[in-house]
């Protein structure tokens, strides 16, 4: 059929232009398919750094975005190393048919079968599938493996791991350990499986004839270099491509473990975490026993050890000692599980795993941290000698302890200050408040610190120790107890330098109101039983002996039971003795039984105190009452010696004959039978003799008394005895042994002033100006009679020496000081006596000197 021209040039060109649309439409479908395809694929670069760090930082920053990020180092000449960021723009794909053929045999992604008891955890890489333990498993060869891992990255690895971390947080997920597996806990451990020789825990090489990929060397090489960020990027990107040679696989995750492993050693817990995890996935996926499974169970333990997993620590440990018994990592792991019983306060046992260390590895590595650790151990389990024993021998081995924990740092020096040890002790508490300046055991080791330096006495450090105490620590019970210190070192050395800007120095200058100030913050009890004893003890040291006897007699009475009551009694002996001296030396007998009828019911006799018993018995005799004389001199004989009961009887039958009835055969009998003692007793003797010969005035038989009483060691009346003797040999006229003993005692006086009143050193200074009064030599008279002159406190002896001062003057022709010596005389007398001593002297003086031309002649 033909066509009319006109309409079949109509139809070609309909179909002309159908055509055309058709292909244009056909054209633009296949290039926006094409183009969506290409896109799918594209890799975007969208920043670039110099350090690795950011790099990080900025795939996370994408990846929290939903997007598909990593980054690659580059080379750039000139520039040096940069991190390249890429991106992956993902578009929903065109759905196309799949061929019937496809449809029968659909293509799935090979995935290892999943494990019941646990999920990879975040950032942590899957292997394609459970290997068989007797054969590595390989991919077939048109399979098609979907491999989910992303590129290396510090905390977000993607949507999927985050969902396996949190499943593993909260528990929906099982660990590659179980819970409860230390000794003393429920459960058990660990049963050991076929011994197995274990490696040195390198990554394991890819077996001969693997593709080892150029990444993968790349990755070693800066493992090896110890460039462990980068080694970890080059992995993450070598584990997201699809890998079909599984021994490259297990070798690539075990060195991006060591990578994190490594990475973890720092402060980073991020790293930590991925490697704890990492080395969980391929303990459960390569679970059989095998090279390089002993340095993955000890690093897994070591990174849940540095993040207080003990338990699971604990296990993993054990694991390396049952299943790898020859692997260089069991002489650690042993010590690494005795630690981790001390960390978990199972003392008992690890006392044996440290024992078992210390006895198959002595000079191990761990020798050191694990000696001072079994002498801890030792000790909080009350076996404290063969704890003492432990640090004894370590510490003669190792004399730098900053590695050792705090806790055995602090009981260290508390060993070492219950051997008196103060020095060392002083610098271990000073090593442990300085190391750990945030520690619990700060407070403890600052003020165990200053009571070494106390004990030690070095007091200056102590008070700096106690007052930063008290400004760091304020009422707290060792703030308390400091303040007891800083007094205490007041009455012992109140001199010791204190800067008066630092707390606490108010305590320190006035011990005795700091005592009476916590006796009322704290009344009753032992505190109280301390604080009256110790204000006793600087009443005593003070000098203040009356006060201190009444205030020990008060805490006997308040505490009849108390534990200070031995030492208490102690005191109110040495205060009864030094008053009963005193007292007794000045012949004030009723002041010496006034003090016994005290004290009597509070000390028992002693052979300490029976010197003082005899005196009090003597005293007695003398004052009349002679029933409670005889009643204690009785005591004394029962309790003592034949010797004793000897002297006693020439005590009672010398203070019979003291009025002056002392026959020269009874004085003689008395010294024989004091020669064949030497005892307290018969020193007491010695002195009530000497005592009685000096009144008498008889000089030439006291003297041999008194050097023979000053031979003796320990005398606590030594300085009066020696005085009365310089006096003695004053009056004898030996004025140049006499001038000798007065010199050595103000000397004595000198370095203990609390052992001499001011009179007592004034009599002495008088006793020297009288022995340069008579050898001549005006100028030194005088001037000790000036140091004499304000601590006089009898009237009779201060005009006696005021008197001398002005014949000094006299003699040295200086009369108009002369003059006003004497006025003063006649002033400060109140009565006749002394204006007319004076007024005899001048006038004998001045005819003496007129006559002395006629006196020479005759």
């Amino acid at each position: 059929m033909t066509l009319p021209y006109g309409v079949r040039n109509k139809s070609i060109r309909f179909l002309i232009i159908f055509f055309c649309l058709s292909g244009v439409a056909l054209w633009g479908h296949a290039v926006c398919r094409a183009e969506a395809n290409d896109q799918n694929r594209r890799i975007k670069q969208v920043s670039s750094y110099q350090k690795a760090e950011s790099a990080i930082q900025d795939v996370n920053r994408l990846k929290s975005k939903g997007l598909e990020a990593y980054y690659k180092e580059v080379e750039i000449p000139g520039k040096g190393t940069w991190y390249r960021v890429f991106t992956a723009e993902s578009q929903p794909q065109v759905r196309s048919r799949t061929p019937v053929k496809e449809k029968k045999s659909p293509q799935t992604n090979v995935k290892p079968a999943p494990n019941p008891s646990s999920s990879p955890a975040k950032g942590i890489v899957s292997p394609p599938q459970k290997p068989n333990p007797d054969r590595p498993a390989t991919n077939p060869p048109n399979s098609r493996v979907k491999e989910a891992v992303p590129p290396f990255q510090k905390t977000d690895p993607g949507k999927e791991g985050e969902r396996m971390l949190k499943d593993t947080i909260s528990g929906k997920s099982q660990g590659a350990f179980s819970k409860n597996v230390l000794p003393g806990e429920k459960g058990g451990k660990s049963e050991p499986t076929a011994d197995s020789k274990g490696d040195n825990g390198s990554v394991q090489v890819p077996a001969k004839g693997s593709p080892v990929s150029f990444e993968y060397e790349s990755a070693k090489a800066a493992f090896d270099a110890r460039r462990y960020e980068q080694a970890a990027g080059i992995l993450s990107s070598l584990l997201i491509r699809k890998q079909n040679d599984a021994a490259q696989y297990e070798s690539s995750l075990r060195l991006l473990a060591d990578c994190y492993y490594f990475l973890g050693q720092g402060e980073s817990n991020n790293f930590r975490t991925q490697a704890v995890e990492s080395y969980k996935n391929i303990l459960r996926y390569y679970p059989d026993v095998r090279n390089g499974n002993d340095a993955a169970n000890f690093r897994l333990a070591d990174s849940l050890e540095q993040m207080g997993s003990y338990e699971e620590a604990y296990e993993a440990y054990e694991n390396v000692l049952s299943k790898y018994p020859n692997s260089p990592y069991r002489q650690e792991a042993i010590y690494r599980v005795g630690k981790i019983l001390y960390l978990t306060k199972r003392f008992n046992y690890a006392v044996d795993k440290l024992k078992s260390y210390l006895t198959s590895y002595p000079d191990g590595p761990s020798a050191f941290q694990a000696s001072f650790l079994l002498g801890y151990c030792l000790r909080q389990i009350n076996q404290k000698p063969d704890g003492d024993a432990w640090y004894r021998n370590a510490l003669t081995k190792w004399n730098n302890f900053e590695e050792l924990p705090t806790e055995i740092l602090h009981d260290l020096g508390l060993y070492l200050f219950s051997q008196q040890d103060y020095p060392r002790a002083a610098n271990i508490f000073n090593l442990c408040f300085n190391l750990h300046p945030d520690d619990a055991w700060r407070k403890s080791a600052l003020f165990n610190l200053g009571r070494s330096y106390y004990f030690w006495n070095r007091f200056s450090p102590a008070l700096k120790v106690f007052s930063l105490l008290l400004e760091s620590y304020p009422g707290t019970l060792e703030a308390n107890e400091s303040i007891l210190f800083m007094a205490n070192i007041g009455v012992i050395d109140p001199k010791t330098d204190f800067n008066a800007c630092m707390t606490g120095r108010d305590y320190f200058k006035n011990p005795i109101e700091t005592y009476d100030w916590m006796r009322a913050r704290f009344p009753g009890g032992s505190l109280e039983e301390w604080l009256l004893y110790q204000k006793g003890y600087a009443l005593w040291k003070a000098g203040r002996s009356k006060e201190a006897l009444d205030l020990y007699c008060l805490l006997l009475d308040s505490f009849p039971h108390g534990r200070l009551q031995q030492a208490s009694r102690g005191y109110l002996v040495l205060n009864a003795k030094r008053l009963i001296e005193e007292s007794y030396g000045k012949g004030d007998f009723l002041a010496v039984a006034d003090l016994y009828y005290k004290i009597r019911n509070k000390v028992p006799l002693s052979s300490e105190a029976t010197g003082m018993f005899f005196k009090i018995g003597d005293c007695l005799w003398k004052l009349g009452l002679r029933a409670d004389a005889v009643a204690l001199l009785d005591r004394l004989k029962s309790n003592g010696n034949e010797a004793q009961r000897a002297i006693s009887d020439l005590v009672m039958m010398e203070s019979t004959y003291s009025q002056g009835e002392m026959t020269e055969e009874k004085w003689k009998a008395l010294l024989a039978e004091l020669a064949k003692n030497n005892g307290e007793t018969a020193n007491m003797a010695r002195r009530n003799l000497a005592n009685y010969l000096y009144g008498k005035g008889q000089y030439d038989k006291v003297i041999p008394l008194y050097e023979a009483m000053l031979k003796g060691e320990g005398r606590s009346d030594l300085l009066p005895i020696s005085r009365n003797y310089a006096h003695a040999l004053r009056n004898n006229r030996m004025c140049s042994a006499a001038i000798n003993r007065y010199q050595e005692i103000i000397n004595k006086c000198k370095e203990n002033p609390q052992k001499c009143d001011s009179a007592f050193i004034a009599d002495a200074y008088a006793g020297l100006g009288d022995c340069y009064y008579e050898a001549a030599d005006y100028e030194r008279n005088l001037a000790m009679y000036q140091q004499a002159l304000p601590g006089i406190k009898d009237k009779e002896s201060s005009m006696w020496t005021l008197f001398r001062m002005g014949q000094s003057y006299r003699k040295m022709n200086d009369s108009a000081m002369a003059g006003k010596t004497f006025a003063q005389i006649k002033e400060k007398s109140g009565d006749a006596f002394w204006p007319k001593v004076v007024d005899y002297w001048v006038a004998d003086e001045a005819w003496s000197k007129n006559n002395s031309e006629y006196l020479k002649k005759n």
